[in-house]
């Protein structure tokens, strides 16, 4: 009887690869999930991804043939681990693996129980060698590393675990993360150029994520064509003199954004084609743009953009402007941004939260 071992080896290959996160396509041409994060791929997560990244994982320790086969589709998917102990463990094999760390295509770091230290030495001078570098890409900028950075790093606190899984990942192409804070600090200018889907949490139910919390990823991946942000907190344009040219799609979930910062946001993303937005409250923010200001920047910035969806969150506008905003002007506000973006071609909707339909 045949082994499976003496078949070929390009159907051996077609058999591992079937296995294979990858193997799953995006549901249809506009979806930007991170391919198992939506609706249309629920069903497999639920039922055919665990076993699938087991079965992987079983073949590897089949024989060195099969260990060379699966290896690098073990991991391309690196999966929200439980706790922070399996985290330092798989940075262990990374850094004493370098090889590995080329093959990973998606990080999900959400799970996570704030371990403060690395349990292992070799991820201890890894971290050590990342401040350094960093250190000296700050003095060759004219700078330094803040107080605030150094008892970070010192402490572990925070999102050091974030920085130092995607300085060993260069090739990855989508991160789901919960974000504590300023992230991808070990990550230079040009150095995840392969990255096009992210999608971020704030870890908690006060303030939100900003655009120079993120300044480091977005030098590193210039790449980025999909961006999920929940929520999103910023007042003022932040001048951050970056440009996304190949960001399409931005999605701020529960958010608090100014004015000036919406005039940021197009500015980062000039070919911007899709934007949604859902409004949030006072905890997340102090100050949100009104209609009118929408309706100023979009036209004023978003020249490729052309479809706008608008979701009346927790914070609705004509709460959050009812003491500048007479009757009746709230509502005429958004007819005329309605009008004015249809007339340029911008398919406009704008809907109460309880309306699941964006």
């Amino acid at each position: 009887m045949a082994r499976l071992q003496d078949l070929p080896v390009e159907l051996l290959t077609k058999i591992v690869e079937d296995f294979c996160w990858c193997r799953s396509p995006p549901p249809h041409v506009d979806c930007h999930c991170l391919t198992i994060r939506c609706e249309a791929h629920i069903g497999r997560e639920e039922t055919g991804l665990e076993a699938d990244y087991e079965t992987l994982a079983a073949l590897c320790l089949t024989s060195r043939l099969f260990n060379d086969l699966a290896t690098k589709h073990l991991y391309h998917y690196i999966p929200d681990f439980d706790s922070d102990a399996q985290w330092w463990l798989l940075l262990q094999t990374l850094v004493t693996r370098r090889d590995l760390g080329q093959h990973v295509r998606s990080l999900d770091i959400v799970t996570r129980d704030y371990k403060t230290t690395p349990d292992y030495p070799e991820v201890e001078r890894y971290l050590q060698d990342q401040v350094k570098a960093l250190q000296g890409r700050r003095v060759e900028a004219g700078g330094k590393l803040s107080p605030w950075e150094e008892r970070e790093f010192s402490t572990g606190a925070s999102n050091y675990l974030i920085s130092l899984l995607t300085s060993l990942c260069p090739n990855v192409e989508s991160i789901r993360a919960r974000l504590t804070g300023d992230s991808f600090d070990f990550c230079g200018a040009q150095t995840m150029s392969m990255l096009k889907k992210v999608a971020f949490e704030w870890y908690d139910t006060e303030g939100g994520i900003c655009l120079a919390g993120l300044r480091n990823l977005l030098q590193a991946a210039p790449s980025i064509e999909s961006m999920i942000i929940s929520p999103f907190s910023q007042e003022d344009d932040d001048k951050l003199e970056l440009t996304l040219n190949k960001l399409t799609y931005l999605e701020l979930r529960h958010s608090m954004v100014g004015a000036g910062a919406l005039d940021s946001i197009y500015k980062l993303c000039p070919n911007l084609e899709i934007f949604k937005y859902e409004t949030g409250d006072a905890c997340i923010g102090y100050e949100q743009f009104a209609p009118q200001d929408l309706q100023r920047a979009t036209l004023n910035h978003a020249r490729k953009l052309r479809m706008l969806m608008m979701k009346e969150g927790p914070g609705r506008w004509e709460e959050l402007y009812d003491d500048h905003l007479h009757p009746g002007v709230y509502e005429d506000a958004l007819v005329e941004l309605d009008a004015a973006l249809k007339a340029r071609g911008i398919e406009c909707r704008i809907m109460p939260l309880e309306d699941e339909s964006v």
